[in-house]
């Protein structure tokens, strides 16, 4: 199984949601959704991901854990496994100009504009929420 690995920003790092003594990161940012929804993701809890945020020119931070819905304040994290973060080589950091509706997979950039559908619209040729891949786990 290949596992997704997606963009989270590691200044969002917060204690973990099923073991208090692992670290967790906060997905919440634009890169995360766009990363899941380009993979075809929606979190789900127990999902093995690996985040990444960049260190410097020469390396990310990695971390790989599972997606946990934190029931308190809303929101998806990653918990770190026991290896927690590390250092590795740094990916390609080219712009990636798409942002592929996770239901239609029409791509929400618009080229000649230069910018995004709003990530709080609807996709424009399906309806569906752009937010989908951060949708709560039904209960």
């Amino acid at each position: 199984m290949c596992l997704v690995r997606i963009y989270a920003d590691f200044n969002g790092l917060v204690q973990g949601v099923k073991n208090p003594e692992r670290i967790a990161v906060v997905l919440d940012t634009y890169g995360s959704l766009k990363d899941l929804s380009n993979a075809g993701v929606t979190l789900k809890e127990g999902l093995s991901i690996i985040t990444f945020d960049a260190s410097d020119e020469d390396e990310d931070l990695e971390g790989h854990g599972t997606a946990l819905f934190d029931p308190i304040y809303k929101r998806w994290v990653v918990e770190f496994d026991e290896v927690g973060v590390r250092y590795v080589p740094a990916g390609d950091r080219a712009p990636i100009r798409k942002f592929l509706c996770i239901s239609c997979r029409e791509n929400l950039y618009n080229y000649s504009e230069g910018k995004m559908v709003k990530v709080t619209s609807p996709c424009p040729n399906c309806g569906n929420d752009v937010r989908k891949p951060y949708e709560p786990p039904v209960t």
